[in-house]
């Protein structure tokens, strides 16, 4: 409680309670989208016995450990086996066998949102950031920080240009790390909190997306 009245009161705090408001009063769910170029950056400095390591394939997902394997899964939204067959790639930081943070990367041309429930359809070049999840005795360590910053390495590798992610408007935390590395916040987009049923969106085109409801991912 303690904690989450310092995010409350600290930067952003006030705005995620108005966006808290709104999904009391409403029932809608409020979600930001941000996106960054993707620039040369300096590889990031993990902590001693730290990891990173980009899954691409079933291969790769097949050469770990199950223990760590049966984590990501834990975490990853959609299956990991279903995730690569699709083209996604899951980016982790390991201590050992046990993952510290983990997120998965979709490129699209259109790739399924499963919070708010969303067909996300992306410019050329972008790479979709989702499921971004720190293991809670890993948490308050900038694990997420240094995921992210060496998941943008390995997305420069593949060809990618932009980052493009999502948070909670109420995700203060979150929302801080994306600001910390640089992704600028420009987009809503609003769904039932009950459902996850899109409602609308506002500012996608300045970002070259497009938001449509899961059903016309089919079209």
């Amino acid at each position: 409680m303690k904690q989450r009245l310092a995010f409350l009161l600290g930067p952003g705090g006030v705005t995620a309670s108005l966006f808290f408001g709104v999904k009391v009063l409403s029932g809608a769910e409020v979600f930001r989208f941000a996106s960054k170029p993707l620039q040369p950056a300096p590889t990031p400095t993990l902590p001693q016995g730290w990891a990173y390591q980009r899954l691409s394939s079933l291969a790769d997902l097949a050469r770990l450990p199950a223990a760590t394997a049966t984590q990501i899964a834990a975490q990853s939204g959609p299956e990991p086996e279903r995730l690569l067959q699709r083209g996604c790639s899951i980016h982790v930081l390991l201590c050992g066998e046990a993952v510290v943070a983990q997120l998965n990367i979709e490129t699209g041309p259109v790739c399924e949102v499963d919070d708010p429930k969303l067909a996300l359809h992306l410019s050329a070049g972008d790479g979709f950031l989702g499921f971004l999840y720190t293991w809670p005795e890993f948490r308050r360590r900038g694990a997420a920080q240094l995921l992210i910053a060496a998941t943008e390495q390995g997305m420069r590798e593949q060809g990618l240009q932009r980052m493009v992610t999502h948070v909670r408007a109420t995700n203060v935390p979150s929302i801080a790390v994306f600001k910390n590395l640089g992704c600028r916040f420009s987009a809503f987009v609003f769904s039932r909190a009950a459902s996850g049923a899109l409602l609308g969106s506002l500012g996608m085109r300045r970002l070259g997306l497009q938001a449509l409801p899961a059903l016309q991912a089919q079209g």
